[in-house]
């Protein structure tokens, strides 16, 4: 008579396909530590090292949130595509370099509306601006760190990781909400409603093309044309 073993219960094996709590929370604090990591560290940085504040604070814009969003998708998914991270067209490109190149346009009037409200901010923009014009090399390590490093890992981190978390709320709530929590982010200073400008437009353009990329593009093109704009004239 044949032995009889007893049969294991089901496992359920359903894939994790889309981010959720955990990698929201994994995320979050992993750019709040990173965050912090990077400002001790830059604290530390003598007055008259070669590297500028500006850049250094780019340096640490792009990695924090690149590490962050890293820490995120290893946690469960192991997989970018759900955040995003697909080919695309290079229409796609085209039309978010496009978009940020409109964005930049668009930072004059939006400033002459906002700014007056946030008179008595501290803006860290100053540091990117001294980078920017402290000599040509100084400019093409600060698009290079700025036009480059960090629209990457910022919009890993809130198109890649919280905007695709939020779609579970319908697309208008992840492109907004996604919106304001990168402006804030950037401080409650005059640089806000540029910011929210940002993510809406680098937001609609995820949600259009199904990709980050185009995102990254129109981050990419707007803090580059300010770099160079700043450090040309």
């Amino acid at each position: 008579m044949p032995s009889v073993h007893p049969v294991a219960p089901a496992r359920n094996t359903a894939a994790v396909t889309e981010p959720g709590w955990v990698e929201l929370a994994v995320a979050v604090l992993a750019a709040l530590v990173l965050y912090m990591i990077g400002s001790v560290l830059a604290a530390r940085i003598p007055d008259d090292a070669t590297v500028s504040p500006g850049q250094v604070n780019f340096l640490i814009s792009g990695l924090a949130p690149l590490g962050a969003f890293t820490l995120a998708v290893l946690v469960r998914i192991r997989d970018v595509r759900p955040f995003g991270l697909r080919t695309v067209s290079p229409g796609w490109l085209v039309a978010g370099l496009a978009a940020g190149i409109l964005c930049f346009g668009l930072s004059w009037p939006i400033s002459a509306v906002f700014d007056p409200f946030f008179l008595d901010s501290q803006d860290v923009q100053d540091s990117y601006r001294d980078a920017a014009t402290s000599g040509l090399r100084s400019l093409a390590v600060t698009v290079m760190l700025g036009g480059t490093l960090t629209p990457i890992g910022e919009e890993f981190l809130f198109r890649g990781a919280l905007a695709h978390f939020l779609y579970r709320w319908g697309p208008w709530t992840a492109i907004t909400v996604s919106a304001a929590v990168f402006a804030v982010a950037h401080g409650i200073k005059s640089v806000m409603p540029l910011a929210f400008v940002i993510g809406i437009a680098t937001g609609l353009l995820l949600r259009s093309s199904g990709s980050i990329w185009p995102a990254v593009a129109v981050h990419m093109a707007y803090n580059s044309a300010g770099m160079i704009y700043h450090g040309t004239i």
